[in-house]
């Protein structure tokens, strides 16, 4: 049994509504600027990149990149946004998917796409962890939150301060030897 009442998801049925007609004018505006090309060359406007600094070939390919990057979330959110709508239709929406313990009413006017309680809603993030971080290696020791722990030993904020006391180039040492100094052969 779902303790929202039918005033309550017929108000966050509106917000979800609301939020797939933005994801879907926002999907139509890009489609009629072209701004998803399928090519770089159809994206800049440019036939060639033999002219172009590599710095601006760069930057719009950082800015692609990025424009890829946000219209894959939406387009996350527009499913996820999608797949509220279908639980309300079924009588599912606001029940845990997890554990089947109904999603408070003020979690739900904050993400109406909740799928999960609180309690389960930190299962979603460890899901969309990206593949590299099961080949990264642990930072050196030192680093991070371990610093205190190794406190004592020698680490890259001591090379400095261990090499100011030798001097650097511009603090030479003039020696007064002439070309017949034994020390210079």
């Amino acid at each position: 049994m779902n303790p929202l009442t039918e005033r309550q998801v017929e108000e966050l049925k509106q917000l979800l509504l609301e939020e797939r007609r933005q994801l879907q004018d926002h999907f139509e505006r890009e489609d009629a600027d072209g701004a998803a090309a399928a090519s770089e060359t159809a994206s800049t406007g440019e036939l060639s990149a033999y002219d172009n600094h590599p710095g601006d070939l760069g930057t719009e390919t950082f800015e692609r990149e990025r424009d890829m990057a946000i219209d894959e979330r939406l387009d996350g959110q527009l499913e996820e946004t999608e797949a509220a709508l279908d639980r309300i239709a079924t009588g599912r929406y606001g029940i845990c998917e997890i554990c089947g313990e109904p999603i408070p009413f003020e979690r739900l006017e904050a993400l109406p796409a909740a799928r999960r309680c609180v309690a389960h809603a930190s299962d979603t993030l460890s899901e969309a962890r990206p593949p590299e971080e099961d080949v990264m290696t642990a930072p050196p020791s030192g680093a991070g939150s371990g610093r205190r722990a190794n406190a004592g030993r020698f680490d890259d904020a001591d090379a400095w301060k261990t090499l100011e006391d030798y001097g650097n180039a511009s603090d030479t040492v003039r020696t007064d030897r002439g070309a017949n100094d034994p020390a210079l052969d």
